[in-house]
């Protein structure tokens, strides 16, 4: 019987994994073109052994319907364990330097307890006695009770709008972004928000909203919302450069986000 590890999800969820082995080596690394974040989806996919109590999902569960918070935590949870929840790691990063040519830097970190620093979901709740509602841990037992869909009204507009928390399919569109197309209004369409407006039979019919077209107002107000919903996982870590010297002091440093790197997964790769 293989040794698993339980867990909550930053959903509520309770999760239960396998440990990593060389088949997820071997998924992790294959020059098969896929984009990175695929392949962990499809790694993560293959170690779950249930997520609440569904049993066996597979990966277009993890693409389309697990939070993005989930997923980041899940990624970060199986690799803890599988290597025995060590307090600490360190793994070597390549990089291109100024010149275009390849460097390394090794990245250490501490990890309090083993565990990468979490906020959970939260959902808006009525108190039983009655009053304003309050947003709290959301607590979720099933990913099918989850409520993705946020709804608000914009205070400058007055539109009333509604995202969805980020979720795999969200993270495909952000990856499918070209590079030179990125804005700071990538993160927010990544939620998919739209307006609503009474058709003329009366109904409100959903469009997609213009974020050019929005109040700076409320659009700072948009993105406070999602932060308050949203779990969030802390994964970056910024590191110095090695030829910190020979760079401008807005680039002396650089933020590695480790679940980007297959070494931190798997530091036998950096060799």
């Amino acid at each position: 019987m293989k040794n698993t590890h339980v867990f909550t999800l930053p959903s509520g969820v309770e999760c239960e994994v396998e440990e990593l082995t060389g088949k997820q080596q071997r998924i992790l690394t294959e020059q098969n073109g896929k984009p990175h974040t695929e392949k962990l989806a499809e790694m993560l996919a293959s170690v779950l052994v249930r997520v609440g109590t569904s049993f066996r999902p597979d990966v277009k569960f993890v693409q389309e319907e697990m939070l993005a918070c989930d997923i980041k935590f899940a990624l970060t949870e199986v690799r803890q364990f599988s290597l025995d929840f060590e307090p600490s790691f360190s793994f070597m990063h390549t990089y291109k330097d100024v010149e275009g040519n390849k460097q390394e830097v090794e990245i250490e970190e501490d990890i309090p307890e083993g565990r990468f620093p979490i906020t959970t979901v939260k959902k808006l709740v009525t108190p039983e006695g009655g009053g304003e509602p309050e947003l709290v841990d959301a607590n979720y037992t099933e990913y099918a009770d989850i409520e993705k869909n946020i709804t608000v009204t914009l205070p400058k507009s007055g539109k009333k709008v509604r995202f969805t928390m980020l979720d795999g399919k969200g993270t495909t569109i952000g990856s499918k972004t070209k590079k030179n197309e990125r804005s700071s209004h990538t993160t927010i369409m990544m939620r998919r928000p739209v307006y609503f407006e009474e058709s003329g039979k009366g109904n409100e019919v959903p469009i997609q909203l213009n974020l050019d077209s929005l109040p700076l107002k409320d659009i700072e107000f948009l993105r406070g919302e999602i932060k308050k919903y949203e779990g969030q996982v802390d994964t970056e870590i910024m590191v110095e450069r090695p030829d910190s010297d020979t760079r401008p002091a807005n680039e002396k440093d650089m933020i590695v986000d480790v679940l980007s790197v297959v070494s931190f997964f798997f530091p036998s790769e950096a060799i």
